[in-house]
């Protein structure tokens, strides 16, 4: 099954398995300074995503447009700070998980992001120039690839500042549940079950 979705305006690695059956999308833009912040964009059958900020030494906190370039809507973290999201997902308690991480930030005076996933092991990363601002630095994109295993019924992702400190304006996750092949047979079975139970003599 497929189901509709918003294209990030820093959407740059989507990956391949996005809109299938076990996974979820969610994008937050950090269009204002709720804190927790909920996604912007959501697609998750599963349950509910949220994002805790918080502000490390010397961060400005939220910032609507403070001239790094034409980009809106952002954390100052400071140094040290983080943002936390945690994310549910489809529960299968067998197989494994993906996630896919794609972090906006900005670089000249400041450095990239850590990116870390508790309990995951780090499968691969790339970095994407978004826009150069002219003045200071630029705006780059670090997409990263986790896997979790077993699947946990949900993800918790942690943004971290360096201590020169960092400002985020996007982050874009997907995440995907696989199941072992035991677990998909027994589905499909269930499956066929239903199916069978449901069919109308003619």
């Amino acid at each position: 099954m497929f189901f509709p979705f918003v294209a990030a305006a820093h959407d740059v690695f989507p990956p391949n398995w996005r809109g299938l059956d076990g996974t979820t999308y969610q994008e937050w833009q950090f269009g204002s300074g709720d804190n927790p912040a909920a996604p912007d964009v959501i697609n998750n059958n599963y349950g509910d995503a949220s994002a805790s900020i918080t502000v490390g030494n010397f961060g400005e906190g939220w910032m609507d447009n403070p001239g790094l370039g034409t980009q809106t809507g952002m954390w100052d973290l400071g140094s040290g700070g983080q943002i936390i999201l945690d994310i549910d997902n489809q529960h299968i308690s067998a197989g494994f998980g993906d996630i896919c991480i794609q972090v906006t930030y900005y670089a000249g005076i400041f450095v990239a992001p850590t990116v870390a996933v508790p309990g995951a092991q780090f499968i691969s990363s790339q970095t994407v120039l978004v826009e150069l601002d002219g003045v200071l630095g630029a705006w780059y994109l670090d997409q990263s690839i986790w896997r979790i295993e077993p699947n946990p019924i949900s993800e918790q992702i942690i943004v971290t500042s360096d201590s020169s400190g960092g400002v985020i304006d996007q982050i874009v996750v997907d995440t995907i549940c696989v199941p072992e092949p035991a677990t998909i047979a027994l589905l499909t079975v269930a499956g066929l079950a239903i199916l069978r139970r449901r069919r109308v003599p003619i």
